[in-house]
């Protein structure tokens, strides 16, 4: 009798088991939102690890300890936003929105790079790909200080204000000088809807795709003449503005089938 009573034990606690998986459902990524900071830039970095402190306790309220909060959390956002992005399933997601100190929770949804056909029209790109001939790989890409927009003659030391840093990444990442003083990069959350580990080259600011660094040396590059298409493509053809500092932050990467910028990454930039 204890022998036929055996199988619909198990039977009854893979049941449980599925159904308790279910209920739960996998570990996504999410953007826990809480307003605005009431600090402004002046910020010490005792209160801003105060900020980050408040982030661990209230995830650790609803995931089970402060422990499992910095295994769970990807970003905490301490400057402009108040909120974090953590790894969560469906139900810590929805109890924390319910917290009185939350104004929103939301996935951490991917977004697509928009642009026109213009890269084809300068023979840039064709197809979608950039061939060995393109003005953008001949130009070395990339927000580079060997690039002209970003060249560092006569500027004098970095201002004693400038809080940034220069973020180290793979070998051929982005070197910072006195004129790109800031380069940092972002791609926690686009790792976590991944899923897996990213690749070593993808710890970088370098901008292989142009848009960035055309973008920036116009806002801010020095004056180089537009002399001939690979300078466009290369993004050296700047509004002039020689004296100006500029720093670099990367938040887009190769796209999935959904997008290649994140949420939690773009909002961890700001």
């Amino acid at each position: 009798m204890t022998l036929s009573f055996l199988p619909s034990l198990l039977l009854s606690l893979v049941v449980f088991f599925l159904l308790h998986t279910t209920t739960n459902g996998a570990k996504k990524s999410y953007v826990v939102y809480m307003g605005a900071q009431s600090h402004l830039f002046d910020a010490s970095l005792q209160e801003l690890d105060s900020v980050t402190n408040s982030h661990l306790d209230l995830l650790g309220s609803f995931v089970g300890s402060t422990v499992k909060a910095k295994d769970a959390i990807i970003y905490s956002y301490t400057r402009h936003i108040n909120g974090f992005a953590a790894m969560l399933d469906e139900k810590e997601a929805a109890e924390i929105a319910k917290d009185p100190k939350v104004i929103s929770v939301f996935p951490n949804l991917p977004r697509k790079l928009h642009t026109t056909r213009s890269w084809e029209f300068l023979g840039l790109t064709k197809n979608g790909q950039i061939p060995d001939s393109s003005a953008w790989k001949v130009g070395r890409l990339g927000a580079w200080p060997e690039s002209r927009s970003f060249q560092d003659t006569g500027l004098g030391p970095v201002p004693a204000k400038w809080r940034g840093i220069c973020q180290p990444g793979h070998n051929d990442g982005v070197r910072c000088n006195r004129k790109l003083i800031g380069v940092r990069y972002f791609n926690k959350g686009y790792a976590a809807d991944l899923g897996t580990p990213l690749n070593e080259s993808l710890n970088s600011a370098r901008d292989l795709e142009g848009h960035g660094t055309h973008t920036l040396s116009t806002a801010g590059g020095n004056f180089v003449p537009h002399t001939s298409v690979l300078n466009i493509g290369n993004g050296t053809a700047s509004g002039g503005s020689p004296r100006a500092r500029v720093a670099a932050y990367k938040v887009c990467w190769p796209e999935t089938e959904h997008g290649g910028c994140y949420d939690a990454d773009i909002m961890a930039a700001c």
